[in-house]
């Protein structure tokens, strides 16, 4: 006979305010360069595979039945995963409020944003296709919210008890660098002007940005052009010859070929690739 399992119906919410479903997709139709999201967290699945991801402006190992987490106004790139042939689930969600915690943060910015989730991946494995299945149902937003809210607490246990806090070791030549980049990538910027901003020589702060960030000064820039630029095309219905100005681009074909270079296809195809994939998704501040 099977064992009746007494439930605690009075058990409180960890969140002041809950979190609510905004999108959810493959990782493996849909990579994205180096961008941030200052509406929403994402909970980033790792079915299959192993890679690399830059977040923060750092590198991070990634394996199977991982979770990476992805705090709302964080850079990330997953673009770096592409040859590993990894596949992934991510869901998107808003309103997510611990206490005495900024809104949209999971995960302690002292804390790695690699959760290990191996122990509960069969569970994870069953739910985000479920989410997914839901969000594309007419009338199914409630269940697909449901189960997200799930995935969030199952995750949010595992942090509690296992992920480990550490003393993030930065570079503050490189974070600068990074944080002026920021404000600055559309614009015209050389290693002569970035090395003039730090004091620093040349080949050093090219050798201390990559050890760091994984990319040149050169190659960062361009991925968060990029990186800017698929967010636009997916979240709004600019022309292209709008999106490549407000990225730093005068010509839109040399946008089209810089974009290509890196994502693999042209803009134009993105943007409807990505809006043949989107599920449940909601416009973004980008």
């Amino acid at each position: 006979m099977a064992q009746l399992i007494e439930l605690n119906a009075q058990e409180n919410s960890p969140f002041e305010s809950e979190p609510k479903l905004l999108g959810v997709y493959h990782w493996s139709e849909g990579l994205r360069s180096m961008h941030k999201h200052d509406d929403r967290l994402e909970l980033n699945f790792i079915f299959s595979g192993n890679g690399t991801q830059v977040i923060d402006g750092e590198l991070c190992n990634v394996q199977a039945g991982d979770v990476l987490i992805h705090n709302g106004g964080v850079l990330h790139d997953e673009s770096l995963m592409i040859a590993s042939e990894l596949k992934a689930w991510c869901i998107a969600v808003k309103n997510l409020k611990l206490p005495d915690c900024p809104v949209n943060e999971l995960v302690p910015k002292n804390f790695r944003p690699r959760i290990p989730c191996q122990a509960v991946a069969d569970q994870l494995a069953q739910l985000y296709p479920l989410i997914h299945f839901y969000a594309e149902q007419a009338g199914g937003y409630q269940i697909a919210n449901s189960l997200a809210r799930a995935v969030v607490l199952i995750v949010h246990k595992i942090i509690r008890s296992t992920a480990l806090e550490f003393t993030k070791e930065k570079n503050f030549i490189v974070e600068r660098v990074r944080n002026y980049i920021e404000e600055h990538y559309a614009e015209d910027l050389n290693l002569a002007e970035l090395s003039g901003l730090v004091r620093a020589n040349e080949f050093y702060l090219s050798h201390a940005f990559k050890k760091a960030t994984g990319y040149s000064p050169k190659e960062y820039i361009l991925r968060r052009r990029i990186g800017k630029a698929q967010c636009l095309l997916i979240y709004t219905t600019l022309p292209l010859t709008e999106i490549s100005a407000r990225v730093g681009y005068e010509d839109s074909n040399y946008f089209s070929r810089a974009f290509k270079k890196i994502i693999g296809v042209s803009p134009r195809l993105y943007r409807q690739k990505w809006n043949e994939l989107s599920s449940g998704s909601v416009p973004s501040d980008v």
